[in-house]
């Protein structure tokens, strides 16, 4: 299970399928754990 921030979770919901996205929870208040967040946010 990863859990991911909002801004994670919407883009990995563009690039998994649904059954990718079953290993995938959304949390606000944990740091997240996606490997793309640092690209993500970083701008």
């Amino acid at each position: 299970m990863i859990e991911v921030c909002p801004v994670c979770y919407k883009f990995l919901l563009t690039i998994y399928d649904k059954k990718q996205m079953k290993e995938v929870r959304l949390v606000e208040s944990q740091p997240c754990k996606s490997m793309y967040h640092k690209k993500l946010t970083d701008r």
